[in-house]
């Protein structure tokens, strides 16, 4: 029985090419990420969206 997806029949064929595609993506998707978490973390600690972490690191 054929697929009625024409990427899925094309992607058989391309072989290891859509898993290096897919390694690419990932890759950046997990640079962009972790920069978007470290800006959150050092804004949350530089500019003190919560005053209450603060407060409770300076009674420690």
């Amino acid at each position: 029985m054929d697929s009625f997806d024409p990427a899925i029949q094309s992607a058989g064929s391309l072989g290891g090419k859509t898993l290096f595609t897919l390694a690419i993506f990932a890759g950046l998707g997990a640079f962009f990420l972790g920069a978007l978490i470290t800006a959150i973390k050092r804004g949350i600690k530089e500019e003190g969206w919560f005053k209450f972490l603060e407060n409770k690191e300076k009674k420690e």
